[in-house]
Formats: structure tokens, sequence, C-alpha cells
């Protein structure tokens, strides 16, 4: 009896140990889900710990953006009423931010609104930045990202057929627009138009209007003659000079493997995309730099801040910007006044004035031309025309927006009368209406009509404020030629387009282009001239550019453009 008892005992022991193994391998199984839903729920993407962390981090944002707020409250009460002012902001700053842990400096927002860019690193490294315009509104700074090109030295291709591209855009921004920037007009300036017949002017009786000036895109491809560019015209001690706006705007080049397919993509009956699957697109100038079909490097400039206008790489053109170094201003620009002729001179005066049919002023030094150009009308801004300015021109009239690839008609005059085109007249002849009622007259304009810029092709060279650094000799330019770029003047510091060029200057990126002249500064020659003058028949054009020594030349004029803010 008692070893059956002892049997069924370990029978249930037996039975009760393997239900308590049982029980605790469910256990361990639970208590391990049970963690692994602990720590989801404490660290996952919506885990406690980590909302906690993102409302920390928000209440940290929230605090850093009232304090700048508070500052700027603060910096628009000291102007009592207007604008808000660099030290203002940065004083008011430093009532709720430690010393280096906040920077000011002035700048847009997408919309081309003026004012200041705040950076505060007091809770990041890297930095939260916030815009604030000058009547004290606060918004958070989107930075532009650069186009990155494709990883790789790209193939080396032909840039002899190109087609230029080109965006408006608004206000001081990088937003494209289809409307151009209105003209900014300033005191002793008239907005005019034209009698295209007689080339009489008159004055526009609302300036704040549309209707004196259209630029207008042209179709196929045929010369655009419909573009009106807006004409002023600036009055100085009772003389008066002629001016072109030249508007805001961003580019991008494409370059084709012949003339008939650069031709079919103007007039519509090759797209870009069949180009591409054909390789009769060779590569582009863009805000990549110079790529390859592919988006790969071939040589050029730094990449630039895209633009994107239906997922193309347009950049902006620098002499609308407040890069120095690539020609720019000391601020952006909503556009820019070119003479409308080249220079000729006020009776004995040391004073420029800009009309048709007047013998251009030449027989003086670069430095002279960058002199007078200065004084001419300080208020206006007005300057020596720069490399990247007259880049700015070509480019324009270049476009759609121009003569749509049509080349600008030499101005062949052997006495070299403003304005002029085909016949060989002389000082003395009447020849305003040889300018403008003409078929060949007007085609020497950057329009094809009265609305132009005339003397972009032949009459007299026009030297620019652009130079090389490295020159043994810059006695000639030394007013402006010290080594550094500035709004006035553009440093070189190379002998080669391809490796010395600036974006925009009309100089690597349209090289050869209506086989004009392509000489680059040097250490002998070191100062840039455009256009070609009246006897180099072909090898003048928009896209002419050579080297000379900055000396007294009977063939060297210039012309003078304005910053007009």
């Amino acid at each position: 009896m008692k070893k059956e008892q002892t049997f069924e005992m370990k029978k249930i022991i037996k039975k009760n140990n393997g239900i308590t193994l049982i029980a605790l391998v469910i256990t361990i199984i639970v208590l391990l889900i049970l963690a692994g839903v602990t720590i989801a729920t404490l660290t996952g993407e919506n885990g406690i710990l980590t909302r906690a962390s993102d409302a920390s981090e928000q209440t940290e944002l929230a605090d850093e953006r009232e304090k700048v707020e508070l500052a700027t409250i603060g910096a628009l009460a000291k102007e009592n009423g207007g604008e808000i002012s660099q030290t203002s902001l940065e004083e008011e700053l430093g009532k709720y931010f430690e010393n280096g842990k906040y920077a000011v400096e002035p700048g847009t927002n997408e919309d081309g609104t003026e004012g200041y860019i705040v950076t505060i690193t007091e809770n990041d490294e890297q930095g939260r930045t916030y815009f604030v315009d000058k009547n004290g509104n606060v918004e958070d700074y989107i930075v532009r990202e650069p186009a990155e090109p494709t990883e790789g030295t790209g193939t080396n291709f032909n840039m002899s057929y190109g087609v230029i591209e080109v965006e408006f855009l608004g206000g001081t921004s990088y937003n494209a627009t289809t409307t151009p920037n209105h003209p900014v007009l300033k005191e002793g300036m008239t907005a005019i138009t034209y009698n295209e017949s007689t080339g009489e002017t008159t004055n526009v009786s609302n300036s704040s209007g549309t209707d004196w000036y259209s630029y207008v895109a042209g179709s196929g491809a045929n010369d655009n003659n419909a573009s009106h560019w807006a004409n002023a015209k600036v009055t100085v001690d009772s003389v008066d000079s002629y001016f072109v706006w030249i508007p805001r705007y961003a580019y991008r080049i494409i370059y084709f493997d012949s003339q008939d397919s650069e031709n079919a993509y103007r007039s519509g009956t090759l797209t870009e995309e069949a180009a591409l699957a054909n390789n009769q697109i060779l590569g582009y100038s863009d805000a990549r730099g110079i790529v390859d079909t592919e988006g790969k490097t071939k040589e050029g400039v730094s990449v630039q801040t895209a633009i994107s206008v239906n997922d193309k790489y347009f950049k902006t053109h620098p002499a609308f910007e407040d890069n120095v170094d690539y020609g720019g201003w000391s601020s952006k620009l909503e556009g820019i006044w070119m003479a409308k002729y080249e220079a000729s001179k006020v009776g004995n005066k040391t004073t420029p004035k800009f009309e048709p049919g007047i013998s251009s002023w030449r027989s003086i030094t670069i430095g002279n031309m960058f002199t007078y150009a200065q004084r001419y009308n300080p208020t206006l801004n007005s300057h020596m025309m720069k490399n990247s300015e007259w880049g700015a021109v070509a480019y324009l009239t270049e476009s759609k927006y121009g003569r749509n690839g049509t080349e600008v008609t030499i101005n062949n005059n052997s006495n070299y009368l403003t304005g002029n085109a085909g016949d060989n007249v002389s000082a003395s002849s009447s020849t305003t209406t040889n300018a403008y009622n003409t078929e060949k007259g007007v085609l020497a304009s950057s329009t094809g009509n009265i609305y132009g810029i005339y003397d972009l092709s032949g009459n007299a060279y026009e030297y620019v404020s652009g130079y090389y650094t490295g020159s043994s000799d810059l006695t000639n330019g030394s007013l402006f030629a010290n080594g550094i770029s500035d709004a006035y003047s553009t440093a070189y510091s190379g002998t080669t387009a391809s490796s010395a060029y600036k974006y925009g200057d009309a100089t690597y990126e349209t090289n050869g282009w209506n086989s004009d002249d392509a000489y680059f500064v040097d250490w002998y020659y070191p100062f840039f001239y455009r256009g070609g003058c009246y006897d180099d028949t072909s090898n003048a054009g928009v896209f002419d550019f050579y080297s000379g020594y900055g000396n007294e030349k009977r063939e060297f004029s210039f012309r003078v453009s304005l910053a007009v803010q």
C-alpha cells in the first residue's frame, strides 16, 4: 500500500513540476512582450519619451521665436515708427541671447522683401534662422538648396550652338514670373516712348502703368521685333541722355549638336525631351555649372542656387545679385538701366551723354572712362558698364525677349556715329532718320526696333570695368584695378576663359558664337573690351570680347549703367 501511495505522489509531483516549467516559460515570454511594448511606448516614433523630447524641442523653439519677436518689437519701438535698422535689432537681441549666440545680416525673403536674416545658435550649433522684415514681421527663413551636379567629371562637349532661355524674377526675389519688374524711375528720369517712323520721343504721362513697354517672347525661329523694352530719358545739366531697362532675370543655356537642331528647337518642331533622346543636346550651362546631359560637371564655376522652372535649373544672372566677385552690385537689384548708345561728349566738358547720331567719345584712358562714368550721375549710381552687365544685355538680346537668336547688325560707320547701321554717313549729315527710319538702322538694336540698345556690334570698341589681377601693368586703370572686385569693377584671377570666366559674362559660355572674336585678358593686355569695331565685319557682335592695354586710342569708347534702387 505504501508503494502505491508513493508512486502516485511521485506522479503528482512530476505532473506539478511540468506545469511549473511551462508557466515559467510563458511568464517569461509575456514579460518580454510587455517589455517590448513598454520600450516601444517609451522610445518609439510616437513613444512617450520621443513625444516628450519633441514637446521639449517645440517649447524650446517657441521660446526662442518669442525672444526674437520681443527683440523685434523693442527694435521697432526704438525707431519711433520708422523701419527697423540692423543696429537696433542687434541691440535688442542682445537682451535675450548671449553674445555670440545670435547674428544679423541684411537679406530678402522668398518674395524679395528686404529685411534681416537672424541666426540663433543658443540651442543648436547649426543655428536656426528667422527673417525679420523692416516693419517688424517675423517668419521662418527658408534656405534655397543649390542644384548639385551628378558626381563625376562630365564629357568635354562642343559649346558652339546654344539657346539662351530667360525667366524674369519678381522684385529682388528668386521667384519666376511672367511679368518683368516694373522699371525703377527716380528724380531726373522720364519714361518715354517713340514714334517708330521718325524717332521722335514722347514723355509717358502715367509711368506707373505698363502700356509704355512690353517684353514680348518671340515665337518660332524668326527674328523677334515685337519686344518693346522700357526706355527712359535722363536729364543732367539740361542735357538729355537715353537708357534702356534690363529687368532682373534668371537664365540657362542649352547646347545643341548643330545649327539645325538649335533652329528646330527655337521653332518648336523639336522638344527638349526629343532632342535628349536623339542625342541632339550635348549639355547645359545652368545652376549646376556647365554639365553634360547626365548632369556631370564639364568645367566652370561653383554650383549656384537653383530657380526651378518646370523642373529646369535656372540661375539668377549675377549682374542683379549682391555678389561683387561675379560682377554683382552691393545689394540685389530689380533691374539695371543701360545706356542706349555709346558715350559721346558734352561740348568741351568731361561729361558723357548718350544720344544717337553723334560721334562717340574716344581717345581717353580706361581710367578716365571709369571716372567720368561715375561722375555722370552719382545719385543714380552711374558707373562704367561691367563685363557682367554686358553679358546681361547680350543674353537678353539673344533670348526670345530680344532678337530670338538673330545676330545684331553691325554699326559700320567709319565716323563712329552712334545708333547707325549700314550707312557710312558723315558727322555733318542728319543721322536721326538714318538711325531709325531704315530697316538696317533698327536691326542694329537689341530688339530689332527702336526700343532696344544700339552700338552693341561695331562702331567703337567698348571698354568695360573688368581686368586681370596678375597683369604686369594696370596703370591705365589704376583708379579701379586694385586686385579686388567691388560693385564698380570685377577682378579676374586667370587668363583663360575656360578657367577664369565669370558665369553670365558672355565669354566662355558663348565663346565664338556668331563667329565673334574671343580673346581673354592676360598679363600684358589686362582690360576687357566688347562688341568689336566698325570695320570688324562678321567678327563684331554682342558676344565679341577682346583684351587691351587701356591707353588712349581713337577706336575705343565706353558706356554707362545705372544701378537705380
